[in-house]
């Protein structure tokens, strides 16, 4: 069973509540054998504005590797502007071959997208779906999984809250069809635009070293950044805010000589200030943080034999297989202290970024990622007997255990992180140490294979 993810999260532009909304689940509802939905009410309310809306909220895991984010929004309910956007990303809009559908709709979805493949997806029968069978104000959107199918106002009836729940099951259906239907290396979401600033931004700084933590190598951007003229400035601003401020509290206290007292504080604000711009510093779109996890992996992976491999494609390999989040990072090669091989994975579960346009995110209630480790093993029941020594493998401590999941014979091995920014390389040695321990131990009896040659070429 794929389980409704949670709905107090924003995790489509449509969940946004604004400062004083809020949301309601009612029931979960069943959208296919295996697949199960969460029916919600939904407010927005900020200043003045003010919408509701009845709301089925779902996870289709099958076509992360072909549309990360798409919209279909009704212009009169949600309007004709433009989610919010992440600085590295551009919401493009697609014309159909249906005036009435674009007069209806606003039709977005990411730059990167296959527009075949959007357009598979809105098949002349989805088409005429929904420009002439579904209730006005009828909207759906998909990001990283999550899907929302909303309509305006808060539905009583039992009739029409079971129509939601139809309608929100045959977009489900559509969508998952059209995803299994695509073949493994075609219309994968291309981010090569991407990928291009990335590596250039990422040759401001060299490592002698392979950096010990993102946080190490989050510090080095942020030395390589000191002299920028952005930075300079904004030191040049908090000396002066210092400044002022320190002479007014010295003249408040002390008199006139006391105002002197300012100029004790230019140095330290001009070091306090560009310190903190140098971490804000973006080269480009790039932010400073973004290149220090881009960093970090990349040295990783260079320093312990593994290879990076494109995230959509192995998402597209793998699209039955329950991850907890989208692949960030994906390398391939040996899975230490077993005679295996397999990928490890970095995974984002922070859907929220994309909805509200912002690129970094702070939380205490859950993780933000997770790291795992996939094995495509010999068999079914190989990957059942992981599956059992799973639950009696020892945990070497508090917040150190994993979870399991599986699609077929192959197995993900994962734990969660509290976000990206925390990963080290001591963790991760240890966790793919003890993920090849697990497999280690399962295929002592002889009975269980390699993983695919594909997987470490």
């Amino acid at each position: 069973m794929i389980a409704a993810a949670d709905p107090n999260r924003e995790l489509t532009p449509a969940l946004i509540r604004g400062s004083r909304g809020w949301v309601t689940p009612l029931r979960k509802v069943e959208l296919a054998p295996g697949l199960e939905g969460q029916l919600c009410r939904h407010v927005f309310a900020e200043g003045a504005a003010r919408r509701k809306s009845t709301i089925v909220l779902a996870s289709i895991p099958e076509g992360i590797a072909f549309a990360p984010a798409l919209v279909c929004r009704d212009r009169r309910e949600l309007g004709a502007g433009t989610p919010a956007q992440l600085p590295t990303e551009r919401w493009q809009p697609t014309e159909l071959e249906s005036t009435i559908f674009n007069r209806r709709y606003r039709l977005l979805s990411l730059a990167g997208q296959d527009a075949v493949y959007v357009r598979e997806v809105f098949s002349p029968s989805l088409i005429a779906w929904l420009a002439h069978d579904v209730p006005e104000g009828f909207s759906f959107e998909l990001n990283e999984r999550h899907l929302v199918v909303a309509l305006p106002g808060h539905l009583e009836g039992e009739e029409d809250l079971e129509r939601l729940r139809a309608l929100a099951a045959e977009v489900a259906r559509r969508l998952r069809e059209e995803a299994e239907e695509e073949g493994v290396a075609s219309g994968l979401f291309d981010e090569a635009e991407k990928r291009a600033a990335i590596a250039a931004a990422l040759t401001k700084v060299s490592f002698k070293q392979p950096p010990a933590s993102v946080g190490a190598a989050l510090e080095a951007f942020r030395h390589a950044a000191r002299w920028r003229p952005t930075v300079v400035l904004s030191g040049l601003a908090c000396a002066l805010l210092g400044f002022f401020v320190g002479a007014a509290a010295g003249a408040l206290f002390y008199g006139p000589l006391g105002a002197a007292a300012g100029l004790l504080t230019l140095s330290g604000g001009f070091a306090l200030g560009r310190e903190i711009a140098g971490y804000r510093y973006s080269w480009g779109p790039i932010s400073a943080q973004r290149l220090a996890l881009e960093a970090f992996i990349a040295e990783y992976a260079r320093s312990h034999g593994l290879r990076e491999v494109d995230r959509w494609r192995f998402h597209s390999d793998h699209r039955h297989l329950p991850l907890p989040g989208v692949a960030a990072h994906v390398m391939a090669g040996p899975i230490p202290g077993s005679a295996l091989g397999g990928y490890f994975l970095t995974l984002g579960d922070a859907a929220e970024l994309r909805s509200r346009g912002r690129e970094i995110a702070y939380t205490t209630d859950r993780p933000l990622a997770a790291i795992a480790v996939v094995a495509e093993l010999d068999d079914e029941a190989a990957a059942g007997r992981v599956a059992s020594a799973a639950e009696d493998f020892p945990s070497p401590g508090p917040g150190k255990g994993f979870s399991l999941e599986r699609d077929g014979a192959t197995v993900a091995i994962w734990r969660p992180v509290r976000g990206s920014m925390l990963f080290t390389a001591n963790g991760f040695d240890a966790f793919r140490a003890e993920a090849g321990e697990l497999l280690a131990q399962v295929g002592e009896d002889g009975e269980d294979a390699a993983v695919a040659a594909v997987a470490v070429a």
